[in-house]
């Protein structure tokens, strides 16, 4: 039930988000995405997310290596994690909201992502998390001390496969899509407490009929 919930949780933030799309009297200026064709005929699309700047609130059990704020747990059951962010396109511009879900379930650790892009609609994936502690280990081995300031320059993957990503939700223009994406973290420093500083680069591909 907890993670029903949870996920009905994510849905439901995108649902609100998007909503102005379906009111006709709420007309959302279409921004030009920012694709490419990929070999098979599909279509890539890549994100960004500045950290600290694009964080706007977090709720869950507290994690080190996603800290902006105390967060309270939502259970005492399974640790849970819910971050909302300002989404950017490929060239920096602001262009609109994402929701990450992290939680624990039978089979390990799950991420989920939900984009809400005005004028555009909503897409929610998910993956599985196969190593939850990537950040933490690789932050130790860049030499970071918890408490203390860190600057540095690493690259971590946290899904690198996108073979392993599936399609929850779509609207509007991605509607009937299947999308796939994979999720890089380029961290530069960490404050002394504890927040991370750098970018999270979602690449997405976007394809119909598979």
């Amino acid at each position: 039930m907890t993670r029903l919930f949870l996920l009905g949780l994510l849905l439901g933030f995108a649902g609100v988000l998007g909503a102005g799309h379906f009111y006709p009297w709420v007309a959302y200026e279409r921004l030009p995405s920012q694709t490419s064709v990929v070999a098979n005929g599909g279509r890539a699309e890549t994100f960004l997310i500045r950290l600290p700047a694009d964080r706007i609130a977090a709720i869950g059990t507290a994690d080190a290596s996603l800290r902006s704020i105390a967060a309270p747990a939502l259970t005492d059951v399974e640790p849970v994690l819910l971050e909302h962010f300002k989404l950017r396109g490929a060239d920096g511009s602001v262009i609109g909201l994402a929701a990450r879900h992290r939680t624990a379930t039978g089979d390990g650790t799950a991420i989920g992502w939900s984009l809400v892009i005005p004028g555009r609609g909503v897409m929610t994936m998910a993956a599985p998390l196969l190593a939850p502690t990537a950040i933490q280990t690789a932050l130790a081995n860049g030499g970071h001390i918890a408490g203390q300031n860190w600057a540095g320059n690493l690259e971590v993957a946290i899904v690198p496969d996108a073979g392993l990503t599936r399609t929850i939700a779509t609207s509007a223009e991605f509607q009937g899509l299947s999308l796939s994406f994979t999720e890089q973290w380029s961290l530069t420093g960490v404050s002394d407490a504890g927040e991370l500083r750098g970018t999270i680069r979602l690449q997405t591909v976007a394809r119909r009929g598979t």
